[in-house]
């Protein structure tokens, strides 16, 4: 019985059905704009910030063991630095509101790397100041997101 999806020829190269779907994929996923990859970046962050959040409230009511709240933190650290990295290589017409929502990521990984610090040395004021700067720093992304983001006169 032949294949009722037909191949795909390009140039004379005959590409299988899982073949044509992985290129369309590729030229779609370049075909995303700068705008589109810092939205999906800022959303990564904020959901991050989150997460980083909820462990450390879980942590400091004794319901996260240390461990396991410092390889969240870890993981989250780790993801906000390349957040941070993909959002200021993108090339964006608005580069100053590039760089505070860069900014505010960065601001969010020191944070989270001090909060981690403090709580695998069981310090838990110091956890409770990068959390407060986490929370502050959530606000300043939230404030860059809507700047980026707002309709242009």
């Amino acid at each position: 019985m032949a294949d009722p999806t037909p191949a795909l020829t390009l140039s004379s190269y005959r590409l299988g059905r899982n073949s044509a779907c992985l290129l369309l994929l590729m030229a779609m996923s370049t075909a995303c704009s700068s705008s589109d990859q810092i939205e999906q970046q800022s959303r990564t962050a904020a959901s991050t910030a989150q997460t980083v959040s909820m462990t450390l409230d879980a942590w400091a009511a004794g319901a996260a063991p240390s461990k396991y709240a410092s390889g969240t933190l870890h993981s989250a650290g780790t993801t906000l630095a390349d957040i941070d990295a993909k959002i200021r290589s993108a090339t964006t017409a608005e580069p100053a509101e590039q760089a505070a929502l860069a900014a505010a990521v960065k601001d969010l990984s020191i944070a989270v790397d001090r909060a981690q610090a403090g709580v695998q040395a069981d310090r838990p004021p110091q956890v409770q100041e990068a959390q407060e700067d986490i929370r502050t720093a959530t606000r300043s992304l939230a404030a860059a997101y809507f700047r980026y983001f707002a309709p242009k006169p």
